[in-house]
C-alpha cells in the first residue's frame, strides 16, 4: 500500500510527485524505538538490508537525513525528531480507516494496540483481553506494557490506540476517561516491626526502611507528593523497576514497601496496612489522544474492560 500525492504545479524543475509506502513509515518508527537496524529488522520480520533500503529511500523521498549514524546505532536527526509524530499519527488513522471498513462486517481483521501500566497489565487486562478475542478472533491485540510517561507518548505519535494509565494526564494533548480508583497500601512481610497494624499515619513512616520504585514511575512521584504532604523525609533503602520485585524485597520481613492495592491482595504471604493521614489513592483512566479517531476495537475493547474492573473491585 502507498501513499501518492502528486502536484499539478511545480516551482522547480526538481519538483516530483511524492510517493511513499506505508511499510517505510513502518521501518522508519520501530527504528526509531530500537535505534538500531538489527533489532528492528528482527522486530519487523525482514532482513536488515531490506530494512536499510527502505530507510535510505523514505530519506531520498523526503530529502532529509531521519536519522545520525552513532557508532553501530542509529539516533533520530532533529528531522526526524519532527517527522516521527506525523508518521505514527499517519499510521495510526490509516489503521482507523480500514478497521473503520471491515467494522461494517463486524471486526473481522486489524490490529487492536493497547497500552497499559505494568501492576494493571498483571490484575485486569488478562480476562479482558481473552474476553475480546474469543468475541473478535479475526482481530489481533497488541499489549504494550508501558510506563505511564511512554504510554502518553505513544498515543501522541499514533503508536497505540488506547492506553490504560493514569488520570488525570499530565498532557493537554490527551485525554482521560476515568476508570476507578485504588488506594497505596504499606506492605509488611512475616516478622517486621509493624505486621500487626492495621493503619498507620504517613508520618509514621519517617523512620520505617521502605523499598519503592524509581523516579521515573509516576506511582513513585504520587508517594512523595503524599510524603511531602506528610511533611516526611522517608527512608529509602532500595529503590526497583517493578512492584513484584518490590513485594519480594518486602519477604524477607526487613524493608516495607508502599503499592497498589491490587498487587498488594496478590500478595497473600504479605501484611497490608492502610496509609491514612494523607490517604494515598491513585486514579486510573482509559486515555485517548483527543484528535485521533477511535476504532470500534478500542471501543469494543474498553466496553469489556469497564465490567471486569468492578467485578474485581
Amino acid at each position: 500500500m502507498i501513499f501518492y500525492i502528486s502536484f499539478d504545479l511545480f516551482e522547480r524543475k526538481d519538483d516530483f510527485p511524492f510517493l511513499m509506502e506505508i511499510r517505510q513509515l513502518r521501518y522508519f518508527l520501530d527504528i526509531a524505538q530500537t535505534e538500531h537496524l538489527t533489532q528492528s529488522a528482527r522486530n519487523l520480520f525482514v532482513t536488515q538490508s531490506t530494512l536499510s533500503h527502505g530507510l535510505r529511500q523514505l530519506e531520498d523521498e523526503l530529502c532529509v537525513k531521519l536519522f545520525d549514524r552513532v557508532g553501530r546505532g542509529l539516533r533520530l536527526s532533529q528531522a526526524g525528531a519532527a517527522f516521527q509524530t506525523y508518521a505514527g499519527r499517519a499510521l495510526q488513522e490509516i489503521e482507523a480507516g480500514r478497521m473503520a471498513l471491515t467494522e461494517m462486517s463486524g471486526l473481522q481483521s486489524g490490529t487492536l494496540t493497547v497500552g497499559v501500566i505494568p501492576t494493571f497489565l498483571n490484575t485486569l487486562i488478562p480476562a479482558t483481553v481473552a474476553a475480546f478475542s474469543a468475541a473478535y478472533p479475526k482481530v489481533r491485540i497488541v499489549v504494550r506494557d508501558l510506563r505511564a510517561d511512554p504510554i502518553e507518548e505513544l498515543l501522541m505519535t499514533g503508536q497505540l490506540d488506547v492506553g490504560i494509565a493514569f488520570h488525570p494526564t499530565e498532557r493537554a494533548e490527551i485525554e482521560a476517561e476515568p476508570l476507578f480508583e485504588e488506594r497505596m497500601l504499606l506492605v509488611v512481610g512475616v516478622g517486621h516491626p509493624l505486621m500487626g497494624r492495621r493503619s498507620l499515619a504517613m508520618k509514621a513512616l519517617a523512620k520505617v526502611p521502605l523499598a519503592l520504585l524509581t523516579r521515573s514511575f509516576a506511582t513513585r512521584r504520587l508517594i512523595d507528593d503524599a510524603f511531602h504532604e506528610a511533611g516526611v523525609s522517608p527512608q529509602i533503602r532500595v529503590e526497583m523497576e517493578s512492584v513484584e520485585s518490590l513485594l519480594a524485597v518486602c519477604r524477607s520481613g526487613v524493608l516495607a514497601s508502599v503499592v497498589p492495592e491490587r498487587a498488594a491482595k496478590q500478595a497473600e504471604d504479605l501484611h497490608s496496612i492502610a496509609l491514612v493521614s494523607p490517604q494515598l489513592v491513585r486514579r486510573a483512566g482509559v486515555l485517548w489522544r483527543k484528535d485521533a479517531s477511535r476504532s470500534a476495537a478500542a471501543q469494543e475493547f474498553i466496553a469489556l474492560l469497564r465490567p471486569a474492573v468492578r467485578n474485581a473491585l
